[in-house]
């Protein structure tokens, strides 16, 4: 039978910390859709050019994140994360500043690069701070958090666009983000990073250059190539539906800014419940194909359903509910699995270089969505997310089939 996670007070703070970081960084990440309405009409732009502040995100802290990655393995995840996290929450709040669509772009572009210290931080941490038995909890705690954040960005940033106006709502999350950077910085003594097998004395004989073309060559394996192709799958599946759900609903079946948001939110708190139930399924079953097929096949086919016909649109949340706590479920199994085919001390650059495959992909696939939405043509958003969904299925099975290759050979 599944239990609660056991962990200890100290595991507590370190997660509670590590996950209202994250929650932050997928906030910020998503921070622009539920205004685009708004926004289009402020800067008197396209979909497609509305799409371009967060390509630029994206596409910034993709080139960015690899390198951070090993800065992380390198110089330490706490120094990064916190000042990753003060650089993000004044570039975000500097948005409410911003006179012309370019300016928002150039400040979003510095969020994304800030953006880049989590998930190699995060998951070096919490390799190191928490027991291996709980680390599956651990990982889906993280990850529930992230989807937090995204379930709570619609609500707060309508709230204070309602309250006041879309400029002050950006200075408000902005200096929430600060604050928080400066009081993870008084809190890092608590924290313990993952280091590799190496002794000091042999870390200190190695070179620089050694390190860094074992890394790439770790970076370029086949397990890890095909981990950074399921983020890659999986991120054009479901960065459509996170960002242009919102006004192809209002498209395809003329629902309003207000209920295509609770739509929206409703996608998040799928995926918030679903990667907390998927933390005991990791832990109890580990990273399972089977696993992998149920709920990405089944996300996929609700995506099609959903775009090909008119519904009640109780039933439109409901499935889109149920869609997001599908592939949330599988979440946790997938950290799992990267940190399976990880050596220790590397989770950094891995994590790094997957996460600039997530982000290289979010930017080419904005322009694309937007384009879809120019072309008139809403029920792509979801038939061309459903593809790609149910294509990251394949990639998950390779890896663990050569996982069990590996550890059948040991």
């Amino acid at each position: 039978m599944f239990r609660l996670p056991d962990f200890t007070g100290r595991e507590f703070k370190v997660i509670g910390l590590i996950s209202f970081g994250h929650m932050l960084s997928h906030f910020f990440f998503f921070v622009l859709p539920p205004l685009y309405l708004l926004l289009k009409e402020e800067f008197q732009v396209t979909y497609v050019q509305l799409a371009i502040p967060m390509a630029a995100y994206a596409l910034a802290a993709g080139l960015a994140q690899t390198p951070v990655g090993f800065w992380v393995d390198r110089f330490g995840a706490r120094k990064l994360l916190v000042v990753g996290l003060i650089i993000q929450g004044l570039s975000v709040a500097g948005i409410g500043l911003t006179t012309t669509l370019w300016q928002l772009t150039i400040l979003y572009s510095i969020t994304g690069i800030a953006n880049t210290v989590f998930h190699p931080a995060d998951y070096a941490i919490l390799s190191g701070s928490i027991d291996k038995k709980r680390l599956g909890r651990a990982f889906s705690l993280h990850l529930a958090s992230g989807n937090l954040g995204w379930v709570l960005v619609p609500g707060v940033m309508i709230g204070l666009n309602e309250l006041w106006d879309w400029r002050t709502a950006f200075m408000i999350v902005g200096m929430v983000g600060f604050l928080f950077g400066i009081l993870l910085w008084a809190c890092s003594g608590t924290m313990t990073e993952e280091v590799g097998k190496q002794s000091k004395l042999a870390k200190q004989k190695s070179k620089t250059s050694e390190n860094t073309k074992e890394g790439i060559g770790l970076l370029f394996s086949f397990p890890i190539m095909m981990c950074f192709a399921f983020f890659i799958m999986l991120t054009i599946g479901f960065t459509g539906i996170r960002s242009f759900i919102v006004v192809a609903l209002y498209e395809l079946y003329g629902i309003t800014k207000v209920v295509g948001n609770t739509v929206l939110t409703g996608f998040m708190a799928g995926s918030f419940a679903g990667v907390l139930i998927g933390g005991f399924v990791a832990d109890r079953f580990g990273p399972r194909v089977a696993t992998a097929i149920g709920t990405l096949v089944s996300a996929a086919i609700i995506l099609i359903f959903v775009g090909a016909y008119d519904l009640h649109i109780y039933l439109i949340f409901s499935l889109i509910f149920i869609s997001g706590a599908l592939q949330g479920i599988l979440l946790p199994s997938r950290d799992l699995l990267i940190r399976a085919v990880t050596p220790a001390g590397s989770m950094g650059k891995v994590a790094g270089f997957l996460t600039m495959g997530m982000m290289i992909a979010a930017a080419a696939v904005q322009p694309v969505f937007g384009w879809i939405m120019d072309l008139n043509e809403p029920r792509w958003v979801f038939w061309l997310s459903a593809i790609f969904v149910a294509g990251a299925v394949f990639c998950f099975s390779s890896v663990r089939s050569r996982d069990r290759q590996a550890a059948a050979a040991e």
